[in-house]
């Protein structure tokens, strides 16, 4: 299927596999002597709740499933939910307390912010069926046609009349993560440190050593975050050294909130040029509901600022960041509160071409693939849980 690529072999390239029929099989390792049978989505959970063998050192043996997804992001969620709609056993396991990743929002002095993804675009049909259906139940809303933008040379530029629109969630971008995750089995705060293959099944363990185990596994996190999952021999080398190609920019993320002064005519501007300073959103333009006079500004900064100045203190990036968005915004310098956010991963500074990649029941996929983005992720997701269903 076009959707999902076999790994990487010895000589390097990819080849398709036919993929083999699910057959029954032993788990082996902490299970020793607990026999479940591997099949495919629409056979029954190997392990019900209430049935948890244990090992011979008294330990509760893994929890097991048809299917484990590490990571609730968009990536993660649409492919748990793909695969629950097949029938399919899933649960998926989230070091966070929320939903959604970097789609990401929160509630900072009364204001909601989005200090992760700013807003989502749609172009492929099936991400388009998506959206217009969170469109429909209120989950998001249509913000602005194109952006503009604004150098210190050329001042300000329209945003393109033929620019595709631009979507954002007025109850914060976490709201994606929120309808995905709606009748999903989500293990939240359940940070899990080890993923591996043992005895035909892969197993999860978390830093509180609980430990799950499934016939396929799903890891949706960051790439740096996969490779630490997945070490000991868990990825062949070639298939290592390819996702390890792909690095990621962080980004400073700030909000500020202002009293007493006139809202931005525009929902966000981009700053092409600046060696600093990357965006400067309205935030204030995507909600529903805001008191006169009140406005929160959201400014990103760039990778090579953040990386520049990692380690500063949140006072000393906004006093920076600040500084420069006073020229689009005179009052920026006079805020009310500031909120800080250091993001290690803010994005793939390149994707991979492959939608998802799998081998031997490990399935890896997010918005590093693709063609990135939200929209990117959530059609990783759905290729991931087509490997799945097929046998990857």
């Amino acid at each position: 299927m076009d959707a999902c690529y076999d790994a990487w072999r010895t000589g390097g390239g990819l080849r398709r596999d036919r993929w083999n029929d699910m057959g029954s099989a032993y788990l082996m390792g902490a299970v020793t002597g607990h026999r479940k049978l591997v099949g495919g989505c629409d056979g029954e959970p190997r392990t019900r709740p209430d049935e948890r063998p244990r090992s011979g050192w008294g330990m509760p043996a893994p929890r097991h499933h048809q299917v484990i997804v590490i990571g609730a992001g968009i990536a993660g969620l649409t492919a748990a939910r793909a695969l629950q709609a097949q029938g399919c056993d899933v649960a998926v396991l989230e070091k966070s307390r929320g939903y959604g990743g970097r789609a990401a929002s929160r509630t900072v002095h009364g204001a909601r912010i989005d200090h992760g993804a700013q807003f989502v675009t749609a172009r492929d049909p099936r991400f388009v069926a998506q959206v217009e259906a969170w469109l429909a139940d209120g989950t998001m809303v249509r913000w602005t046609h194109g952006l503009p933008s604004w150098t210190a040379v050329d001042g300000w530029r329209e945003a393109s009349a033929e620019a595709h629109p631009r979507f954002v969630s007025p109850d914060g971008m976490s709201s994606l993560g929120k309808a995905l995750a709606q009748d999903v089995a989500v293990t939240r705060e359940a940070h899990v440190t080890r993923v591996r293959s043992d005895g035909g099944a892969w197993c999860a363990q978390t830093r509180d050593g609980e430990r799950w185990s499934a016939d396929r596994v799903i890891v949706s996190t960051p790439l740096p975050q996969t490779l630490a999952l997945l070490a000991d021999g868990a990825l062949p080398p070639a298939l290592r050294s390819h996702l390890a190609a792909i690095d990621y920019a962080p980004c400073h993320a700030l909000a500020a909130g202002y009293t007493g002064v006139t809202k931005p005519a525009w929902p966000g501007v981009r700053l092409p040029e600046h060696p600093d300073l990357a965006w400067v959103a309205n935030d204030t333009s995507r909600r529903r509901d805001t008191r006169p006079g009140e406005v929160t500004l959201m400014l990103h900064a760039t990778p090579a600022f953040t990386r520049r100045r990692y380690d500063d203190t949140p006072d000393a990036i906004a006093s920076a960041l600040l500084s420069i968005a006073s020229a689009l915004v005179p009052w920026a310098l006079d805020p009310r509160w500031t909120y800080h956010q250091r993001w290690r991963y803010a994005q793939p500074e390149r994707t991979l071409p492959e939608p998802a990649l799998a081998q031997d029941g490990l399935v890896v996929c997010g918005d590093a693939f693709g063609d990135g983005r939200v929209e990117g992720a959530y059609l990783s997701g759905l290729a991931a849980a087509e490997c799945v269903a097929l046998g990857a």
